[in-house]
């Protein structure tokens, strides 16, 4: 009785909290409040700055993201940025060869769903905060510049040289370390016996980054096919990142070429590629109790040269992470016929 009662009062403290606080979520157990109308609009930018979109509120925001969360495949976010006039995303640019996406390598981004709605320098504004990504001691960083100051980035200042600007970590590195796959004896052929969302017993170290590997050779240990004489891998990892307004979980495979003129680019494609993952956890927001999450996906696609998914994401005026417990990735990839498979249970 005592364990039901504090039960109790904990989801009353929770659901009151986060009523108090206007905000909502797609997910079950967060979805107690209707979001406002999405109304987004973008800055009106000399030649010197991108356009950036503009939410009203973090309820339009979340609204929003939403939206973008039922769409997640690759075209269709990319059409809906297109909507609107003179505004290029992250994500567009990321997708181009040029020079200047190759300097954006030092911020890898891997959530599909932000990397939506921030410009193509990093760019975004909820209410009176304009939010910009950018690096600070070679580590990225968000800067939270009030919108008071939108003339002196339009002119070009940066953002670490407004007055009034609070500068957040953010988790972008990849790990150092990282589960290995499960094995049946063999090391190149991995053979997982669970399911997808059979967790282990014991819930997995809080991290915040990418973690995951690089590979290259096959499940037989063949090394992969060069592409004109250029060596091949494939990158995949799971990711949490934060944002203070936004934090997300997910999964990314890429193939990737070695370039002559040093590092890798995906200028290749896979000629398939499934991935599911399936993560629980809880959703922190500072002074509400955790929400907790059970998320599951799965998606494919063919000759393409990257797949990523937001399994979990989740909006707030403040702070706000998503904490796994757990967190299984499973992946195939056929490249010109050699077989690239995973299975990570964490």
């Amino acid at each position: 009785m005592v364990i039901q009662h504090r039960n109790r009062l904990w989801v009353i403290a929770a659901i009151a909290g986060l009523m108090g606080m206007s905000s909502c979520n797609n997910d079950a157990g967060l979805d107690m409040l209707t979001v406002k109308q999405e109304t987004v609009q973008t800055s009106s930018l000399n030649n010197q700055s991108p356009n950036w979109l503009v939410f009203k509120d973090i309820q339009v925001f979340e609204s929003a993201m939403a939206k973008l969360a039922a769409m997640e495949d690759k075209a269709s976010l990319s059409k809906w940025a297109q909507q609107n006039k003179g505004f290029i995303s992250w994500g567009a640019m990321a997708d181009l060869d040029t020079i200047e996406s190759k300097e954006r390598q030092q911020i890898d981004l891997p959530d599909p769903l932000l990397s939506t709605v921030l410009n193509k320098v990093g760019r975004i504004q909820i209410a009176d905060t304009i939010y910009q990504l950018g690096i600070r001691k070679e580590k990225p960083v968000l800067y939270a510049v009030p919108s008071r100051f939108e003339t002196d980035l339009i002119k070009g200042r940066m953002p670490e040289g407004i007055r009034e600007v609070v500068v957040h970590s953010i988790g972008l590195t990849l790990m150092p370390f990282f589960p290995k796959w499960e094995e049946t004896g063999n090391v190149a052929i991995p053979s997982p016996n669970s399911s997808i969302c059979e967790f282990p017993a014991s819930p997995l170290f809080p991290w915040w980054g990418q973690k995951g590997d690089l590979i290259y050779t096959a499940d037989n240990g063949a090394e992969l096919l060069k592409d004109n004489g250029r060596q091949v891998r494939v990158d995949y990892h799971r990711w949490r990142v934060g944002f203070v307004f936004y934090s997300s979980a997910g999964v990314r495979v890429k193939l990737q070429k070695n370039t002559r003129l040093g590092g890798w680019m995906s200028t290749i494609n896979m000629n398939n590629v499934n991935i599911q993952a399936c993560s629980r956890g809880d959703v922190l927001i500072p002074g509400l109790f955790p929400v907790p999450y059970h998320a599951q996906l799965s998606a494919s696609a063919t000759n393409t040269n990257k797949i990523e998914r937001t399994i979990k994401w989740a909006a707030a005026p403040f702070h706000v992470e998503v904490l796994p417990r757990n967190f299984n990735f499973k992946f195939s990839v056929n490249y010109k016929g050699q077989q690239i498979s995973r299975f990570i249970r964490e």
